[in-house]
């Protein structure tokens, strides 16, 4: 019998109230050498089925033009463990293949919608290696008290648990049930587990935002210069983890440079490149994670720009800048909390012209360039920060939105006759 989706199981759920709840809990490990390498079998026999897989599919497509199955594959496969010359993947976690299939035909899947690229082969030699198990009859157990994750073919393997977290989970038990794990390996040398919970909770009413003051609707412009303006006036700062590491990581990869590759000098001094390059990633995250709380904590609705980040990164004196500053990562930290707490983001279109339209008389001013960071409105005098007009026109547009998605019944008067875009 076929597997229910998440979207399945919540209509399900929605008769009697509840809903589905899924969230990651990562954690730091501490394998033992014998683990070390349990886990990289793992990985490496995850690898190799999703190349087979993803080569299998595209050759018989090539030859037949008919589309290789999960199913059809995973049965060959099966037999193929029993070859001698295949023996070593016996020696694997078998959900662990079994993940890696289904991450074949979920890449295309995402592929035929447009969501992503054709799917590439993996590489042995990306700084951060993965594979994905299922929980099943009790196979992957998180043991607070002795802080250890037991995962199948690998054992009881240590694990870091705050003490903050530690206490609050052994008072009130581990909120929700695992349903899979993903043990990760990055080159600096650190090994980390993301375990996927889930919950079932109570279905909220959505509230009518239109009726929710304007001291708790608040505007966004992201930045560069600062990282983030908001309708009332506010800047946070641009941290730029990655600029203000960049003089010790060059100074890094001019010693690595001199070195023989392969060597142990290499190695040694190419895992404390790596490990740097994760304080950063780390530190980014942290500061996107405690930003998105704050704003999330303090309003009911926020607006947001539709930026193109793909297309933005492609200008060769911001691409650096704009990859450093996490602006993606924010939009999705700020949405998936927003929605948690029964709040509401609103994405206005990337084509709004929220910079260069004035806030008081709605002229726009076509002759603004990058360079003007302040300026003065051709129609109406009125003087502007750039940054703090555009945020002010995004809580706006943003405001204009909310209203004109509610039902028509709900509207007032004068807005029924304007058209819904």
């Amino acid at each position: 019998m076929a597997r229910k989706t998440t979207k399945q199981r919540n209509e399900e759920l929605v008769k009697i109230g509840k809903k589905l709840r899924h969230y990651g809990l990562k954690l730091r490990l501490e394998p033992s050498v014998q683990q070390k390498q349990a886990i990289h079998q793992n990985i490496g026999n995850a690898r190799f089925t999703f190349n087979f897989y993803l080569s299998e599919k595209r050759e018989v497509y090539q030859l037949t033009k008919q589309t290789l199955t999960y199913n059809e594959f995973k049965k060959a496969f099966n037999g193929l463990k029993d070859h001698p010359y295949f023996s070593w993947l016996a020696k694997s976690d078998k959900f662990a293949l079994e993940c890696a299939m289904e991450q074949v035909d979920d890449a295309f899947n995402r592929f035929f919608k447009g969501q992503n690229k054709f799917p590439k082969f993996k590489s042995k030699h990306h700084s951060e290696q993965s594979y994905s198990t299922k929980e099943t009859n009790g196979n992957i157990k998180l043991d607070v008290e002795n802080q250890t994750v037991q995962l199948p073919k690998i054992g009881k393997v240590k694990a870091r648990v705050s003490k903050k977290y530690r206490k609050l989970y052994l008072e009130n038990g581990v909120d929700g049930k695992i349903k899979s794990a993903t043990v990760k390996y990055h080159s600096s040398g650190h090994y980390s587990i993301s375990l996927k919970m889930e919950k079932i909770i109570d279905l909220e009413d959505n509230p009518d935002f239109s009726i929710v003051p304007e001291s708790q609707v608040i505007g966004l412009d992201l930045g560069l210069h600062h990282f983030l303006i908001d309708s009332n006036g506010k800047k946070i700062e641009n941290p730029k983890f990655l600029t203000k590491s960049l003089k010790k990581l060059s100074k890094l990869q001019r010693r690595l440079k001199n070195k023989k590759i392969g060597s142990h000098n290499y190695k040694k001094l190419q895992k404390k490149v790596s490990k740097l390059h994760l304080n950063i990633a780390n530190q980014r995250k942290d500061f996107l994670h405690q930003t998105s709380r704050k704003i999330v904590n303090e309003n009911q609705v926020i607006i947001l720009e539709d930026l193109n980040i793909k297309g933005m990164i492609k200008n060769k004196r911001l691409s650096r800048s704009i990859a450093d500053v996490g602006w993606g990562k924010f939009k999705t930290f700020v949405t998936y909390k927003a929605e948690w707490e029964n709040k509401k983001v609103v994405i206005i279109d990337r084509f709004f012209p929220s910079t260069k339209e004035c806030n008081g008389c709605k002229e726009k001013n076509v002759l603004l360039s990058l360079s003007d960071r302040t300026w003065v409105c051709p129609n109406c005098g009125k003087e502007h920060d750039r940054d703090i007009n555009a945020a002010a026109n995004i809580k706006e547009e943003g405001i204009r939105i909310v209203k004109l998605e509610l039902p028509m019944h709900f509207l007032p008067q004068e807005l029924r006759s304007v058209p819904v875009s």
